[in-house]
C-alpha cells in the first residue's frame, strides 16, 4: 500500500510535467496552422487593396463627371445668353417689319414707296410678302430659341440633380475607403504579425531540428532537454534606466524597461539568465528582435525575456542554447525608435510556444501581460535588482 501511494504521488507530480511537453510535430502542424492563416490573411489584404483602388477610381471618375458637368452648365449658360440676345434682336427686327407692315394699311401709296423703296405696285407687293414671311421666320425662330433656352434650364436642373447624387456617391464611398482602409490595417497589425510568427515558428522548428529532434520527440523530453536559468542579471554592463515598466501614462502599458548606455551603440547585451534562444526577427516598425525562453527551478516557472531595437544581432541562432554570459546583440535605434536604447521585456510565460495557452501569440500575450500587471507584476524588476530611474550602474 505504501508503494502504491508513492507511485501514485510520482504520477501526479509528474502528470503536468507530462502533460506540458509537445512534441515537435505539433509545432510543425501548427506552423502549417500559420502558414494557412498568412495566407488567408494576404488573400484578405489583397482583396481590400483592390476594393480601396476600385473605389478610388469610381470616385475620380465621379470627380471628372462633375468637371464635365459643371463645364456643360456653363456652355448652356452663356448658349441661353446667347439666345436671349438673339431674341432680343429678332423682336426688335419684327417689330419694326411689323410698323412697316401696318404702315401698309394705314397710308397711300405714296407713303407706302417711300417707306419701303419700291418702284412700282409689283415690287411694293414683292416686298410686302417678303416682310410677312420674315415676320412669321421671325417668330417662328423665336419660338425654337424660346424652346431652346426652356431646354437647357431643364438639363440644368437636371445636371443639379445628378451632381447632388454623385456627391453622395462619392461620400458614400470615401467612406468604404476609410473602412476598407481600417480592415487592411486590423490584418496588418503592428507588433508581431502572423506573417512574422510563421517565421519565428519556422526558425524553432528549425532550431529543434538542429538537436535532433524528430517529429514524435517530445520537446524538452526526448531532445532539447532545459537546463536551469540559474540567477538572473542585468542586459548589461553599464547601463541607466530610460523608461519604467507599466502604465506611463493612461491607457498605454509599457511591457517592458528602456535601457540607455554611454556607450551607445557598441553596448552588449547579454542573455539575463541561462536559456533557449526561440526566435530573432524584425517586428512591424522593423526593429531588430530575439526572444530567449528561460525555466527557474527556483522560482518554479518559465519566462521569456524579448530585446528589441538592436543594432545588430551577435553570434547566435534559434534554439540556441545561451547562458547569462553570451552577448546576444548590440543596443540600437532600429524601429519605432527615438534613441539608441534597449527595450527589455521579461514575460512569466512561454513567449510564441505553442504548449503556453497564455502567450502563444502576439496577441495572447499581450493581453496576459496587462493582466499580470493588474495582479502586481513589475516585469524585469521582479527577476533582477536595477537601481533607480536615470541611476548608472556598472555591473551586472
Amino acid at each position: 500500500m505504501r508503494k502504491l501511494l508513492v507511485a501514485i504521488l510520482i504520477a501526479i507530480i509528474l502528470l503536468p510535467m507530462s502533460a506540458k511537453a509537445i512534441t515537435l510535430g505539433e509545432y510543425e502542424k501548427k506552423l502549417a496552422n500559420y502558414i494557412a492563416q498568412a495566407n488567408a490573411n494576404r488573400a484578405a489584404i489583397n482583396k481590400a487593396e483592390a476594393e480601396i483602388r476600385a473605389s478610388n477610381n469610381l470616385i475620380s471618375s465621379i470627380q471628372q463627371e462633375m468637371k464635365n458637368m459643371f463645364k456643360e452648365v456653363e456652355r448652356l449658360k452663356e448658349e441661353v445668353v446667347k439666345y436671349n440676345a438673339e431674341i432680343k434682336e429678332r423682336d426688335a427686327e419684327t417689330k419694326k417689319l411689323i410698323e412697316y407692315y401696318q404702315l401698309n394699311k394705314t397710308t397711300n401709296n405714296a407713303a407706302i414707296e417711300y417707306a419701303f423703296g419700291a418702284d412700282n405696285i409689283t415690287e411694293l407687293i414683292y416686298r410686302l410678302s417678303i416682310v410677312e414671311q420674315m415676320t412669321e421666320a421671325n417668330t417662328k425662330k423665336t419660338e425654337e430659341l424660346t424652346l431652346m433656352i426652356e431646354k437647357n434650364n431643364q438639363r440644368e436642373k437636371d445636371i443639379n440633380h445628378k451632381e447632388k447624387q454623385l456627391k453622395v456617391k462619392q461620400g458614400e464611398l470615401e467612406v468604404q475607403v476609410v473602412a476598407l482602409g481600417e480592415e487592411k490595417a486590423s490584418l496588418e497589425t503592428a507588433g508581431v504579425s502572423v506573417a512574422q510568427q510563421v517565421k519565428i515558428y519556422q526558425e524553432i522548428v528549425t532550431g529543434y531540428k538542429k538537436q535532433g529532434c524528430k517529429s514524435h520527440h517530445r520537446i524538452g523530453i526526448d531532445c532539447a532537454r532545459d537546463g536551469d536559468a540559474g540567477i538572473f542579471r542585468r542586459p548589461t554592463a553599464t547601463g541607466y534606466i530610460t523608461q519604467e515598466f507599466g502604465y506611463t501614462r493612461p491607457g498605454y502599458l509599457h511591457r517592458g524597461l528602456d535601457i540607455g548606455s554611454r556607450l551607445g551603440q557598441n553596448t552588449a547585451l547579454y542573455s539575463i539568465g541561462n536559456g533557449r534562444i526561440t526566435s530573432i526577427y524584425k517586428d512591424g516598425y522593423g526593429a531588430l528582435c530575439v526572444t530567449i525562453e528561460y525555466y527557474s527551478h527556483a522560482k518554479g516557472s518559465w519566462y521569456t525575456a524579448l530585446y528589441a531595437h538592436l543594432s545588430r544581432y551577435g553570434n547566435i541562432w534559434v534554439g540556441k542554447n545561451v547562458t547569462s554570459g553570451d552577448i546576444i546583440g548590440y543596443m540600437g535605434n532600429t524601429g519605432y525608435s527615438f534613441g539608441t536604447h534597449l527595450h527589455i521585456e521579461v514575460a512569466p510565460c512561454r513567449l510564441f510556444n505553442w504548449s503556453d495557452s497564455n502567450c502563444s501569440t502576439w496577441s495572447r500575450y499581450t493581453n496576459f501581460m496587462s493582466s499580470q500587471v493588474s495582479r502586481g507584476y513589475k516585469g524585469p524588476r521582479s527577476l533582477t535588482s536595477y537601481p533607480a530611474y536615470r541611476v548608472t550602474w556598472n555591473n551586472r
